[in-house]
């Protein structure tokens, strides 16, 4: 087996060196076969599912936990903004066609405040895909 990493940061450049080296070029699209569904807070954990619509096995996963402030009063928001970002690699192997539940945990809790709620989100922002010889 070989694996092919995709890093939907640097896409574009892994595609001109592949054109460049002449090797294999790398579908700018994949990034579509990975998806993150069904993010909802619990507490301060993240939960979801990662679901792989692609022909292979993936692995690597990686997930930006987004932690959004959304201010009770957007018209006047405060000026200590509590959201963050984190990334969270999911662990194992998913099988073309299947899903995996997540959960994230941030290190540091989320802060108990009234003056305002945190919506989350999860991208894929890279993965692993796993392509027989």
């Amino acid at each position: 087996m070989r694996a092919r990493c995709i890093m939907l940061m640097v896409l574009p450049l892994l595609v001109a060196v592949a054109a460049l080296a002449g090797d294999e070029q790398l579908d700018p699209h994949a990034f579509h076969t990975v998806t993150a569904q069904n993010v909802a807070l619990q507490g301060d954990a993240v939960t979801g599912v990662v679901k792989n619509t692609s022909a292979h096995a993936v692995r690597d996963v990686q997930l930006q936990i987004t932690y959004a402030w959304l201010w009770k009063d957007e018209r006047h928001p405060g000026t200590d903004n509590p959201g963050r970002s984190d990334l969270y690699t999911v662990p194992g192997e998913i099988t073309a066609g299947a899903s995996q539940p997540f959960s994230y945990r941030p290190q540091a809790p989320l802060p108990n405040r009234h003056d305002g709620h945190f919506e989350p989100s999860a991208s894929v922002v890279g993965f692993t895909e796993i392509v027989p010889p």
